[in-house]
């Protein structure tokens, strides 16, 4: 997605986020924002709800048929961006919107690359030291990359912990290197 057309899904999903925090149904706004980025991954119903020659009136009636029980404001923004020719900018908005719920609830994801499988009490251990160093509640996901040789590489939003084995040889030869000259 084109830089301009990420930044206006994240104005639009904090227009949602807004919206969901006036009627405090932030848990029902991201199911439905999720079930509208699930249709709009749809090549399909892409097609079809992008096509000009099908009338906005048929395209809302199809929507309307597909979607019951969706939220009137998640309908609204659908139908807003069908019209403007924005429905590829549903997935980033049902991202950006979680973010912004998680941020609110006080939780950050975390990838936590290892050269080995971590073990459960190991994970645990790292999202409790993680928790304290970000004041948050730490999800986790988990990744191997045998080229770290040991340790592990901590990503938080945009801060990256390295406590790799590969990173400290690498200072060290950096060390090493500098002290010849």
């Amino acid at each position: 997605m084109a830089k301009s057309a990420y930044a206006l899904a994240l104005r639009y999903g904090q227009a949602v986020f807004d919206i969901a925090a006036e009627h405090e149904n932030y848990d029902t706004m991201l199911a439905n924002l999720e079930t509208l980025a699930s249709m709009a991954k749809d090549k399909d119903v892409l097609f079809f709800l992008e096509n000009p020659r099908i009338s906005l009136t048929r395209k809302r009636e199809i929507i309307d048929t597909k979607l019951q029980g969706v939220n009137p404001m998640a309908m609204n923004l659908l139908y807003l961006l069908v019209e403007r020719g924005g429905l590829g900018m549903v997935p980033d908005i049902a991202v950006d919107f979680k973010r912004r719920l998680d941020d609110l609830r006080g939780i950050a994801h975390a990838e936590v690359v290892s050269a080995v499988d971590l073990s459960d009490v190991e994970t645990a251990e790292i999202r409790q030291q993680l928790g304290k160093v970000f004041n948050k509640q730490i999800e986790i996901t988990t990744k191997v990359e045998p080229a770290l040789l040991g340790g592990i590489v901590a990503r938080v939003g945009d801060k990256v912990i390295d406590g790799s084995l590969s990173r400290r040889l690498q200072d060290l030869k950096r060390e090493i290197y500098q002290a010849r000259l």
